[in-house]
């Protein structure tokens, strides 16, 4: 009688184990730091929802100046409470910083803001454009 095996030999499973180890140190290499790329796609995610707004309301306004919000001073600033009105929610989301200094809107049409979030200091701030209103 010939005797069948079944199963496999220590052996085998110990190369199987070691193989699995090695790819599995390799993978944790490419997503042990995805917290700063997920930080600046929000970060860009604000400043994109931002310059949405930001186009709507010019539309707004051209269409009748009492609608929208006025952006039009000479001292606009990125932290200004007419900035923030353009979201959605009436505010800018809770833990992000405006980063801009006062634009004069008689002199330009358009100024950039950037937005970064206040608890980190690695990530990249988003980049949003806001057009001056009539």
């Amino acid at each position: 009688m010939h005797k069948s095996q079944k199963g496999f030999t220590l052996v085998e499973l110990v190369v199987v184990i070691v193989l699995l180890g090695i790819l599995g140190v390799t993978a944790l290499g490419r997503f042990q730091d995805l917290s700063g790329d997920a930080q600046d796609a929000a970060n860009d995610g604000i400043a994109s929802e931002l310059s949405a707004a930001s186009s709507i309301n010019f539309a707004a306004r051209i269409l009748n100046p009492l609608n929208g919000v006025a952006i039009n001073g000479a001292a606009e600033d990125c932290a200004s409470a007419n900035i923030d009105a353009l979201f959605a929610s009436g505010t800018r989301p809770a833990g992000y910083n405006w980063v801009g200094g006062p634009v004069d809107c008689g002199a330009v049409t358009s100024f950039n803001c950037a937005i970064d979030s206040a608890g980190s200091a690695t990530d990249t701030a988003g980049t949003a454009t806001v057009l001056c209103t009539p």
